[in-house]
């Protein structure tokens, strides 16, 4: 109950920035979103009470020798104890297991060992590996994991997962749900396929793993996919509705004797060798650059890990998708740099509905996405049964065209409960005079919770504060995700709200100056009459209304039906929407807001777009999905065609490309007509999964920008690489010779040291 009242106490923050109008509709929304929610709370209260924990599994100690090659053939394996009571999750919740599973645990002074024999009559003709990537998709593979709850607080993870061709994904995962699926650590796995099973082998160094003094009884729970049955399985069962790394689900693991946490120094130094490349119109420029920086990791406590960067490199960083925008809103790009990916999940609050106060990408990057070198920072977390925390501090250098600037972020989050927390968040940016620019200071000050009502409903709210002081930007920002998701589907409500001044200058920013909408239902409908094909149905419906926050006028609003929407059994869909769209242009918004560079009349706009969309088994070696929407669009109409073709003739090689078309007719003031093409390609090639080659070309004709991304990496020793990159950006239109084509080579070498 103090959950609830927290919630309804938290929704007057949204109510009192309202007109009487705007009010009466949000209110109508938010109360029956509520009252929807807890309706659907109590009705499937008694859902997860029936999910009981497995009985414990009992880790035994090496004594003789272990090869680490899949095989599983060593004394020490053969006679320890395994469990093997795997159940179905998906697709039927609770069922037997197509083919069994058995899993054992080892240990000794240096490692934890998880071996696991996952049974299949088909042999290697049975599994599906589209590719050898690290991290590879968890849908499209066949997979075995492990979760560890080395503390047993229910809450945090860590996760180790392998295909059958030994690719590597690892997982750092908070409260259940916030997953940093980029979170890399030390260890080695290899797998060995069979004719009557694919084999994993495991060693985890106590290093990598974080744990307790004394810590002996932990949480465990497995994971397996099965993927051309399309079927999930675990030891401990959880709602299919839920994710597997839930751990207040697991079951436990007794015996260990880990050793006490010791020292662990990491130091990871790079050197790199640069050849710059541009050419303009009135020549080309060329220079190499040698560098040499690197990090440094010390995990002081298990609790507490201290990170030093000096002349920050992501030379290795995969380059951003280029998208066509046709809302009115900021793109959200994901990170994808090492360092900042790490941990990455303890400072990431808030909603990209509404603003992130602290948002990693505001660092050593432009507002285009352009490189701006970082001298260097550090970062220290802390995390135990009770609570957790974290300090960032970031020293960007500056250029002829940004200041240099400093960036500090803390972060503090207490546990109540055995499910609850609320925590703090404050994020500062001083950017440093540049040319008759003064100097600027921006402080952001942020609560956010998390509160489990049931084992399915949780309520996710945040505030904020900015100031700034040189600039802009004093306001405020508001946000709750109040949402139930169970087995028969999820219904949810987010309520945003972001003042016209605040100004979270290390963070992300929707749109300032709104008040944001969004309630959702879908179902998971598995009538008995269903044709075979079909797994299950998906009706839903997701709305996004948006108000001026100063004078709570509705700007524009969108409802997506999916009365047509199905998943098939082999993991593809299909599905029909019909989407109503209400804009209403202002003139400050046209002089913004062009679409495909065409100027709009500031008017109201009410229109109709149909979407359908389709896909394919994903991991099959050919597959593809298509999605083709019509209809109006402002005072003209847009046709838009996309489609992803993938080819994945073995797990060594894998080519995808990607097109879509914009065809847009008589919009704007001019009626113009526009047609806008997005080509996108690329190649995977590997020897295993230490070794591999990445090749990424797109091409945007609005733009007409056409550019390379060619990686080589070679995984010599774990986390310590040999890169080879070539990136190649070009204007292939006469018209852009004023802009500058540019080629970059990059040679990279890094280890990683243990001391």
């Amino acid at each position: 109950m103090r959950s609830i009242h927290f919630w309804q106490g938290l929704s007057c923050v949204f109510y009192k920035h309202l007109s009487a109008q705007a009010s009466r509709l949000v209110r109508i929304l938010f109360h029956f979103s509520f009252i929807a929610v807890c309706l659907a709370t109590s009705l499937t209260a008694q859902e997860t009470t029936s999910f009981s924990k497995p009985a414990a599994m009992m880790a035994a100690p090496v004594t003789g020798t272990l090869k680490i090659d899949g095989q599983l053939d060593e004394k020490d394996w053969k006679s320890a104890a395994a469990i093997d009571s795997f159940v179905q999750v998906e697709p039927v919740q609770g069922g037997k297991t197509t083919f069994g599973t058995e899993v054992r645990i080892l240990f000794d002074e240096n490692n934890l060992y998880v071996g696991a024999i996952c049974y299949d009559t088909a042999g290697s003709a049975g599994v599906r590996v589209p590719d050898l990537r690290r991290d590879f998709d968890y849908f499209e593979n066949d997979l075995f994991g492990v979760s560890f709850d080395a503390f047993k607080d229910n809450r945090n993870s860590q996760i180790f997962q392998t295909n059958p061709y030994g690719a590597l994904r690892d997982i750092e995962v908070i409260d259940g749900q916030v997953q940093n699926t980029d979170w890399d650590e030390s260890w080695k796995v290899r797998t060995e396929l069979t004719d009557s099973s694919w084999n994993v082998e495991m060693a985890i160094p106590w290093a990598t793993l974080r744990y307790p003094d004394g810590g002996n009884d932990w949480g465990v729970n497995f994971v397996r996919n099965i993927r051309r049955l399309n079927e999930v399985s675990g030891w401990s069962e959880w709602p299919r509705s839920l994710n597997p790394y839930r751990m207040d689900f697991a079951g436990d693991l007794k015996g260990l004797k880990p050793p006490p946490p010791a020292r662990n120094l990491r130091l990871q130094p790079y050197l790199a060798g640069r050849g710059n490349r541009i050419n303009t119109i009135d020549g080309t420029d060329s220079d190499n650059e040698p560098d040499i920086g690197g990090e440094f990791k010390w995990a002081i406590s298990p609790n507490t890990v201290l990170d030093l960067t000096v002349n920050t490199d992501f030379a290795e960083a995969d380059a951003d998708r280029q998208v066509i925008n046709t809302s009115r809103f900021s793109v959200f790009f994901p990170e994808k740099r090492q360092f900042f990916l790490e941990n990455g999940s303890l400072f990431d609050i808030g909603s990209t509905l509404a603003a992130k106060p602290f948002f990693s990408r505001r660092i050593g990057l432009d507002n285009s996405g352009s490189p701006i070198p970082i001298d260097g920072g550090g970062r220290v977390t802390y995390r135990d049964t009770r609570q957790s925390g974290g300090a960032l501090l970031i020293r960007q250098r500056g250029n002829s065209d940004n200041p240099a600037s400093n960036f500090a972020v803390g972060r503090y989050s207490r546990n109540i409960g055995d499910v609850n927390r609320i925590g703090g968040l404050v994020t500062h940016r001083f950017d440093e005079s540049l040319d008759e620019r003064k100097a600027v200071n921006n402080t952001v000050v942020s609560l956010d919770g998390l509160f489990r009502l049931t084992k399915t409903a949780t309520a996710v709210p945040m505030i904020s504060q900015s100031w700034t002081e040189g600039g802009e930007g004093d306001g405020t920002a508001a946000y709750v995700w109040l949402y139930n998701r169970a087995n028969w589907g999820y219904i949810g409500h987010v309520q945003s709200y972001i003042s016209e001044s605040y100004n979270p200058a290390a963070g992300f920013l929707l749109r300032r100056n709104l008040i944001v909408t969004s309630p959702a239902v879908w179902g998971d409908w598995r009538p008995g009459w269903r044709p075979s094909f079909i797994r299950k149905f998906n009706p839903s419906f997701t709305g996004y209304w948006y108000h001026r926050a100063t004078d709570r006028k509705f700007q524009e609003g969108s409802l997506t039906l999916r009365p047509v929407s199905m998943e098939f059994e082999n993991g593809g869909w299909f599905g029909f929407h019909l989407i109503p769209n209400w804009q209403r242009l202002e003139q400050e918004d046209v002089r913004f807001f062009r679409p495909f560079g065409i100027e709009l009349a500031p008017e109201d706009y009410d229109f109709l777009r149909y979407l359908v969309r389709f896909g394919s088994d994903q991991s099959n070696r050919i597959s593809t999905s298509i999605s083709a929407s019509a209809g109006d669009y402002f005072n003209g109409s847009r046709n838009e065609l996309s489609v992803r073709f993938k080819y994945s003739p073995s797990p060594h090689a894998a080519l995808a490309v990607d097109y879509e078309v914009n065809d847009v007719n008589n919009l704007g003031l001019a009626s113009e007509d526009e047609t806008i093409h997005l080509w996108g390609s690329e190649l995977r090639l590997a020897l295993n999964p230490r070794l591999q080659m990445f090749a990424f070309h797109q091409y945007n004709s609005l733009t007409e920008n056409s550019s390379w991304n060619l990686r080589f990496s070679w995984e010599f020793a774990p986390l310590s690489y040999l890169y080879f990159v070539v990136n190649d950006s070009r204007f292939i239109n006469e018209q852009n010779d004023a802009l500058p084509d540019t080629q970059q080579f990059i040679l990279k070498l890094t280890h990683q040291f243990k001391i």
